[in-house]
């Protein structure tokens, strides 16, 4: 009986933690479609502490962009990471994107990067298939880019 009682304990704690994780992803996501980046970190933050992994992938495009927070790479990289490997896969067009742009003092890694998008790009994401585009046409930022023998 008692082992029962700690078992419903633990599943009740579990359960307490996953719904306030979507709670605060839910709360941070509104204030971040309104623009509202500073009220939408915190909350963001701890629905990625308690392990949703929309909130990381929310979270490491924050931290990629400076958007409530100072732009940091390293943290960007480490939610976006975190978030892919819980299985949310849009955070893969996100990561991609940084690898190749170097966008907020994230390591350069074309070919990373580059599989990264083409992964995105045949999931059906957009935004990857343009910036693959532009990396095969030499475009913009990807002018200098060596063509591959």
């Amino acid at each position: 009986m008692l082992n029962l009682i700690k078992s419903l304990v633990g599943l009740n704690a579990a359960m307490s933690k996953k719904i306030r994780s979507v709670q605060a992803c839910e709360e941070g996501l509104a204030f971040s479609n309104a623009n509202e980046f500073k009220k939408a970190f915190p909350l963001l933050l701890e629905a990625s502490e308690l392990g949703n992994e929309k909130a990381m992938s929310v979270l490491g495009s924050m931290y990629l962009l400076g958007q409530g927070t100072p732009e940091n790479g390293v943290e960007a990289v480490r939610w976006l990471e975190n978030s892919i490997k819980m299985g949310f896969d849009d955070a893969i067009s996100v990561l991609g994107m940084a690898y190749v742009t170097g966008k907020a003092g994230v390591k350069i890694d074309i070919e990373k990067g580059r599989e990264m998008l083409i992964h995105a790009a045949e999931s059906g994401d957009e935004q990857s298939a343009r910036m693959l585009g532009m990396m095969d046409r030499r475009e913009g930022m990807f002018r200098h880019l060596k063509k591959k023998r």
